[in-house]
């Protein structure tokens, strides 16, 4: 039995005829004849498993009327993706589920097809595809575009967050310094006032002492440190 192609091929065999076999039949109606899956059966299965419900909600990114976007500091290096749960934030933007169900089957329709089919030609066999199982191309690419409105939001929303993280703690660092270039200056003054008091007293010593020379009595013993 011939070696059984992958999905990619098999859809183009629903609309292009392999080179040199013009007027014979499709691969599709071969994999029937043979008992194996057609294109089309494949399709339909792979679009059946999450079919969009009838009547269901386009649904839309709201706008969102947000400021511009700040300049943000490009960390150094490499940066590693997040882990981020997208449906999440497409359904947060208003998406339903049908509407996520649309491009996920498109990009998957296009992730099977070979990388040497042309783009025309790809274009050609996944709208076909769709159309035959009930996806409205339009609204597919309406949904696709509502997608790209919800990642601006989100990642505007946190740039916003991110940039009054920073300048909060651009702030709380400014106090800081201002903080300790005031607790710098009071040791300055309190190292000050020390040596002046210090010399004051030496001062003082040294006239206390003369008295006590005069008297030829002994100084008294040093005070013990508190």
């Amino acid at each position: 039995m011939p070696e059984e192609k992958g999905l990619g091929s098999k859809i183009l065999g629903l609309f292009v005829e392999t080179e040199g076999k013009e007027g014979t039949p499709a691969e599709g109606t071969e994999a029937v004849e043979r008992g194996e899956k057609s294109a089309a059966e494949l399709v339909a299965e792979l679009a059946g498993q999450s079919a969009p419900v009838k009547g269901a909600p386009a649904g839309a990114a709201p706008p969102v009327n947000a400021p511009p976007r700040p300049v943000m500091p490009v960390p150094a290096g490499n940066v590693t993706p997040a882990k981020v749960d997208f449906d999440a934030v497409f359904k947060g933007a208003g998406m339903d589920a049908a509407e996520l169900d649309r491009v996920r089957k498109a990009e998957d329709l296009l992730k099977s097809l070979p990388e040497s089919t042309p783009v025309d030609v790809k274009r050609q066999i996944v709208e076909a595809s769709l159309k035959a199982f009930g996806f409205d191309v339009a609204k597919i690419v309406a949904a696709a575009q509502n997608q790209l409105k919800a990642l601006d939001t989100y990642v505007r929303l946190n740039e916003q967050q991110t940039a009054k993280g920073i300048a909060d703690a651009q702030a709380q660092i400014a106090q800081l310094e201002d903080k300790i270039i005031g607790l710098k200056a009071d040791i300055t003054k309190k190292t000050e006032t020390l040596a002046s008091v210090s010399a004051a007293a030496t001062g003082r010593r040294g006239e206390v002492h003369r008295v006590l020379d005069f008297f030829g009595a002994p100084a008294a013993p040093p005070a013990q440190k508190p």
